[in-house]
């Protein structure tokens, strides 16, 4: 696969050499981000029979131009898949198009329909309906402020309307509120394809799109999308939907392995054209980069006339999920930090996103993928290293929960990251191969978030009528207070756990900061007032890290109303305020950052 950029988008092209093609049209908000591994191994699947498949982002989302807010999806998306068909054209010769979108993508791809010349149309799982689309992600949203603290939960704004981290502004809502695509088909009728392919998530859900479809001339088959449920998840717990795939890419390829390969194929970028890879927006230039020989990808951004030296940030993957964050989250950081002059290298590891896949044999034996994998610790490493090469004079690792572990990890084994910036980390140490599914037995809620319970009569009911069991409540109380008997055992014996050699890898988190301490790396250990990571941290340092104070390079900073994943954008501007104080707090005698608004999201009230 090829990468490309084209009107300010970014995509991968995947190259085939018979006459078909296919656009992939991506979902949308937390959905895109759970399924971005597919829609690459769909990619993969349909290279491999013969088949030219670009995918790319749409404006505002994902690697492409634009903040988050600033298009309404229901216009801009349709120019984008457009522009995207007229691309694949001109850079394979194919001569039949089909549109595959996924979710809300199925509704963009079939909008655009009657706008492109197409062969074929595949909808997975479409939005058909947007009043009921609203409602599933009204669902998800109540769900998480659920599990929320109180104090976190009170704390998330109304409006604009936000699910998971991504911000859907209020004339995109007001028309998804109006969105049918059965009507529009009426209205509107589609002059192309001449066969199209839905997936269902169940029987019938779609027959009314369905029949409009067909009146359109059409030749439309349906079939179950097997495997949803348990693939439509969060990242670290989808499941690829191999079914799905192998149907899709045989309903698109059809014939195409006999076919005779085009006369004139253009299989890979000119190189003429690859001084053109960059992303422009108004605060930086981004390119994307490969690292090492391991097939590390990244995209590197840099502020706008400024010379390549002074602090870099290094942001990683959170769980399984793409460089681009939960919600684009690690976009939305970096061109925020290009704005106060600080430049970045957002990164996937093996087997996340577009690096290269795991080794075999470290596949096999993590049942978790790349989530805590040492190879994810090494890749987060030689990342440091190359950065450095390229004349950055402080090198700061950053990540958001298990982004945060590989984050402090590589700074314990690569001297050229100089600094590490943790958000919410969850544990010091992980075991190498620990599941997904023992990592969820284990955690529980913090100790400040059973305190804020206690009045919350919804989830004393829920107690008392068995709902929930009192264990997890038990163990950690029970853990706490030996965590902490220990603590004041060890403070009594006057001993610091001082941790061996640096390439022992310390395990408990008193090694670890001495570690860190030893080896010079300046951090910054930040955490939501009622995040679980938060205990470990209580039980070896004192309450919110209070004996960290005897270190000079180690630092912790609580913060009251941050969520975990940093979802809330005031607490997510919150964080970067942070990393931007420290981050010029590095290099003394810098201006300070540039007060003012952050242009990052453009809010339907502002």
């Amino acid at each position: 696969m090829t990468p490309l950029v084209f009107g300010g988008r970014f995509g991968w092209l995947h190259n085939g050499f018979g006459k078909r093609g296919v656009v992939l049209c991506n979902a949308f908000g937390h959905e895109d981000v759970w399924s971005r591994n597919a829609m690459r191994r769909l990619a993969e699947a349909l290279s491999a029979r013969n088949v030219s498949v670009l995918r790319f982002d749409y404006r505002s989302t994902g690697d492409s131009v634009g903040v988050d807010g600033e298009f309404n999806l229901l216009g801009s998306a349709l120019a984008d898949i457009r522009a995207a068909v007229e691309q694949l054209k001109k850079r394979t010769g194919v001569t039949e198009v089909t549109l595959c979108g996924l979710r809300l993508g199925a509704a963009f791809a079939t909008l655009a329909a009657s706008e492109c010349d197409l062969d074929g149309l595949v909808l997975l799982a479409p939005v058909t309906s947007g009043r009921m689309y609203l409602r599933e992600l009204s669902a998800v949203h109540k769900t998480w402020l659920g599990k929320l603290a109180a104090p976190v939960r009170a704390a998330q704004p109304e409006a604009p309307f936000n699910v998971l981290g991504q911000v859907y502004s209020d004339e995109f809502h007001q028309g998804l509120k109006t969105l049918d695509l059965a009507k529009s088909l009426g209205n509107a009728p589609v002059t192309s394809p001449r066969r199209a392919l839905v997936l269902e998530t169940r029987p019938g859900i779609n027959t009314a799109f369905a029949d409009a479809l067909s009146a359109c001339g059409v030749d439309v088959s349906t079939e179950t999308f097997d495997g949803y449920l348990e693939f439509m998840q969060e990242t670290a717990f989808t499941v690829l939907p191999e079914r799905a795939i192998e149907t899709v890419a045989q309903w698109i390829a059809v014939d195409e392995a006999s076919v005779p390969a085009r006369a004139d194929t253009d299989a890979t970028i000119a190189d003429e054209d690859r001084h053109r890879l960059v992303i422009e927006t108004p605060e930086a230039i981004e390119r994307p980069v490969l690292i090492g020989t391991a097939g590390v990808f990244g995209v590197l951004c840099e502020p706008r006339n400024k010379p390549t030296s002074g602090p870099v940030m290094l942001i990683t993957n959170t769980s399984m999920s793409s460089h681009l964050g939960d919600s684009r989250l690690s976009v939305r950081i970096a061109r925020e930090m290009a704005r106060q002059g600080i430049a970045s290298l957002r990164i996937d590891a093996r087997g996340i996103g577009e690096s290269a896949p795991l080794p075999p044999d470290v596949a096999r034996r993590n049942p978790s993928g790349a989530i805590h994998a040492n190879t994810t610790i090494e890749d987060v490493a030689s990342a440091g290293a190359w950065l450095r090469k390229q004349g950055y004079d402080n090198v700061v690792s950053f990540g958001i929960c298990s982004g945060a572990y590989s984050a402090l990890r590589a700074a314990l084994i690569e001297p050229a990251i100089a600094a590490v910036v943790t958000v919410n980390i969850q544990r010091f140490y992980m075991p190498e191969g620990i599941s997904v599914k023992e990592i969820v037995d284990q955690q529980v809620n913090s100790m400040a978030g059973y305190a804020s319970s206690m009045f919350e009569w919804n989830k004393w009911r829920r107690l008392f009528s068995g709902e929930r069991s009192p264990l997890p409540i038990a163990r950690a109380i029970l853990s706490q207070g030996t965590a902490r008997l220990r603590l004041k055992l060890g403070e009594l014996r006057g001993s610091h756990d001082r941790s061996g050699p640096l390439q022992d890898m310390p395990m408990d988190p008193r090694s670890v900061v001495n570690a860190l301490e030893h080896k010079g790396v300046r951090t910054l250990l930040i955490y939501g007032a009622f995040d679980s990571g938060l205990d470990q941290l209580t039980s070896h340092f004192g309450k919110n890290g209070k004996s960290l104070s005897r270190f000079t390079k180690v630092k912790a900073a609580v913060i009251a109303d941050v969520d975990h994943s940093l979802f809330n954008p005031r607490a997510s501007a919150t964080v970067i305020a942070l990393c931007q104080a420290f981050m010029k707090d590095l290099q003394p005698g810098a201006s300070p950052a540039a007060a003012g608004k952050s242009p990052m999201f453009v809010s339907a009230h502002s």
